[in-house]
């Protein structure tokens, strides 16, 4: 018996094929040629900000107006005008570059039209330079930029060496301390400070306000344990009140449905010991022995009990009530069509101040 075998023979299969090429109707690729250089010569004027100076803890520091109150200057910073900042709480005269508060005393601040600045020496505060000074940096932050011409040391008549080794990179050396064109000191001991060329952050407030709160003290003249005043604790107040709108009110407050809350410092306690009422007079017969106990004593503790004083307790009384009528006739004044809501809050003291004024 014969076997056979069949054996098929098929041709070897040929590679997979992919897709047919779609139909195009776009023209040849063309290879994409190289990119355009960056042209890194090209100046931008700085935008300026401005600033007012006060004194904390006998330093002098620099703080930033919003960016509503300083696009408001800046717009007419050639005018001899007055201009309202902070809410309405101070006014800037730009002429005398002065800041002054309209509710209530307080020592007029330096303003200051502020492009460039410096880190101090103690913190990490910026502090701005002079306008004049600020000027002549500009001129020569905008020759470098357009020449492309860096490493340079500039030395001004004040005594002041700076050196700029590009555009990001400018620091200031002491009058004592002579660097090389590279920016080394000879010494080596002099720590260069770092320079800044405008600034990064806003610092706005909302303009509109739909809510007026009086906060009235309590006993003493200042109000917490670091002895600062009244106006500087409401001034925490009124930050801590703006943090929690955006914080926990955002959406009603990107509609529009609520703006924010005005709180006016209403201080009773320079008229109580002034010289109309004669409280003072008790500091005649101070004994000089512990004085700071005794000034403690006469500035804090004698409030409550002048206010157990049928003759001072209608004093302290009439006190509020004109200092809160007061400052609402001028905030009035300075809002005529102001219609939101007036509320009183005290502290202390305050409290019962508050609720038995008769205003």
């Amino acid at each position: 018996m014969h076997h056979f075998f069949f054996l098929s023979l098929q041709p070897p299969p040929l590679p997979p094929q992919g897709p047919p090429a779609a139909v195009s109707n776009a023209g040849a690729v063309v290879p994409a040629g190289p990119m355009m250089p960056y042209n890194y010569n090209v100046y931008e004027p700085v935008q300026p900000h401005w600033f007012y100076c006060k004194q904390v803890e006998s330093k002098s520091v620099w703080f930033p107006l919003s960016l509503i109150d300083s696009l408001q200057l800046e717009e007419t910073v050639i005018s001899n005008v007055v201009v309202r900042t902070d809410g309405g709480r101070y006014d800037v005269q730009l002429y005398d570059r002065i800041r002054t508060a309209v509710y209530w005393e307080e020592e007029p601040t330096e303003v200051r039209r502020c492009t460039w600045f410096y880190k101090g020496d103690k913190d990490s505060r910026f502090v701005p330079y002079s306008e004049e000074f600020s000027e002549k940096l500009e001129a020569e932050y905008k020759k470098a930029i357009s020449t492309n011409q860096w490493h340079r040391r500039l030395e001004f008549p004040s005594g002041e060496t700076i050196v700029m080794h590009n555009p990001k990179v400018i620091v200031q050396f002491q009058p004592s301390s002579v660097p090389d064109e590279w920016g080394t000191t000879q010494d080596g001991q002099t720590r260069p400070r770092v320079v800044k060329r405008g600034i990064d952050d806003d610092h706005d407030e909302l303009p509109t306000v739909d809510h007026l709160v009086f906060m009235v003290h309590g006993i003493g003249p200042v109000c917490d344990l670091r002895f600062r005043s009244m106006i500087e604790c409401v001034d925490d107040f009124r930050s801590a009140s703006l943090k929690l709108l955006h914080s926990h009110f955002k959406k009603p407050l990107d509609e529009h449905a609520i703006s924010r809350v005005e709180f006016l410092p209403v201080q009773w306690h320079t008229a109580l010991h002034g010289d109309a009422t004669g409280v003072d007079r008790i500091k005649k017969i101070t004994l000089p022995s512990t004085g700071r106990l005794r000034h403690f004593t006469n500035e804090t503790l004698l409030d409550v009990l002048f206010y157990n004083s049928p003759t001072y307790c209608q004093t302290i009384m009439d006190t509020v009530a004109q200092e809160i009528n007061r400052l609402y006739a001028l905030f009035m004044k300075r809002n005529p069509d102001y219609r939101g809501a007036i509320s009183v809050a005290g502290h202390s003291l305050g409290k019962i101040e508050s609720a038995s004024s008769p205003f």
